[in-house]
């Protein structure tokens, strides 16, 4: 779709005496006249080479000069379709402009409507390609506004997780060295020194579990996805529920496990789909008091695995479950329990079970548990 500077003109009619005609009046006025003595000819001239303006007889055989304004179109939306012909009629005039013809002349016509028309014509497909190329630009610096748009609110996001990882990685480490400090300056009884280490120790593993989360995090987004291998999620759900059996002996708390019998296999990483049992099981156990229940399940329905964690501990508030899949956040009546987290593990799990295709939901209430569920399609690639 350009605008010629040589002015190129087809002329199909299947009378050679007015192609001839027109050809003879249009070339001293710097215009590049070829002719076709019928339709078929014509589409194919117009197929290897840029046309701007064509002028078409009605009626040739084979293919009316109607039909083919339809065919040309196709092949380019701006050439301009002037309509000539003999047996002029209004209803014909009127058919022609709704098949999209630019004008209709009827012959025998004069040098100078020839001209008028086909120099309008001309005219009308530059101001056409014109606009299109405007609304192009306008469409791409729209495009270039929102992108710089979604960049500068990812690098707002960048620089707010960055804060958030400092002062999360910082804070255990502070305690830390504020523990030792006391303990090598004298002012720690020697009989409390073992409760200061415990707690050291405590905030060593918060933090080792924060870099693990961290690093975790960081691998999904640069990485992507992994290699992917045949995976059972109820022979995963297993393993997982062994590392925390002593968990949940010393607690006292009652398990049920719920699984189909026959659970097809799932496309994914082995240690993506165990960092999911994990994180949900875990935190069931850690926010549950102790003699209290913990129900998992793994089921198949149209199509869908469906995982369920659910557990009778403190739940989380309507206001927190808004917020509970982002970076670092942890329920208010969490945190007043002064039990342990990152606030990464649920932002982790959200994460591959949306690179699987799939979803995750809870549904909470305050002092009554929680209930996680993840749905995967069987058949996301």
């Amino acid at each position: 779709m350009t605008v010629s500077e040589n002015k190129q003109i087809l002329v199909i009619d299947d009378e050679i005496g007015i192609c001839e005609g027109v050809q003879r009046a249009l070339e001293p006025e710097g215009f590049q006249v070829a002719i076709a003595l019928d339709g078929e000819s014509g589409l194919e001239l117009i197929k290897g080479n840029g046309y701007d303006l064509v002028l078409l007889d009605v009626k040739m055989p084979q293919i009316s000069g109607l039909d083919l304004i339809g065919m040309i179109h196709e092949i380019d939306p701006e050439i301009i379709c002037i309509v000539i012909t003999g047996y002029a009629t209004v209803e014909m005039a009127v058919s022609a402009i709704k098949m999209g013809a630019y004008d209709f002349l009827t012959k025998p016509f004069s040098v100078d409507v020839l001209l008028l028309a086909i120099n309008q014509g001309l005219e009308r497909r530059k101001l056409s390609i014109e606009a299109k190329r405007a609304a192009q630009v306008e469409a791409e610096m729209q495009k270039m506004a929102e992108e710089k748009a979604r960049l500068e609110k990812l690098d707002q996001a960048k620089k707010q997780f960055i804060r958030l990882v400092t002062h999360e990685l910082k804070s255990p480490v502070s305690a830390v060295e504020t523990y030792l400090k006391l303990i090598l300056q004298g002012y720690v009884d020697p009989a409390d020194q073992d409760d200061i280490l415990k707690q050291c120790l405590l905030r060593a593993e918060e933090e080792l579990k924060l870099i693990d989360d961290l690093l975790e995090l960081g691998h999904l987004d640069v990485v992507g996805s992994s290699a992917s291998v045949p995976v059972h999620l109820g022979a995963v759900l297993e393993q997982v529920l062994d590392e925390f059996q002593s968990d949940i002996t010393r607690k006292e708390l009652q398990l049920t496990v719920s699984v189909d019998e026959e659970i097809p296999e799932l496309e994914a990483d082995p240690e993506r789909i165990k960092s999911v049992w994990r994180n949900l099981i875990s935190n069931a156990i850690k926010y549950t008091p102790g003699k209290g229940k913990i129900t998992v399940g793994l089921q198949v329905q149209d199509g869908k695995l469906i995982g369920r964690v659910q557990d009778s501990g403190i739940g989380i508030s309507r206001a927190d479950q808004k917020n509970l899949f982002k970076e670092f956040f942890r329920a208010s009546n969490a945190k007043k329990a002064s039990l342990p987290g990152t606030g990464l593990g649920l932002v982790l799990v959200k994460k591959i079970v949306e690179d699987l295709g799939g979803t995750i939901s809870v549904d909470s209430r305050l002092g009554e548990g929680s209930t996680f569920k993840f749905i995967i399609p069987l058949n996301s690639e």
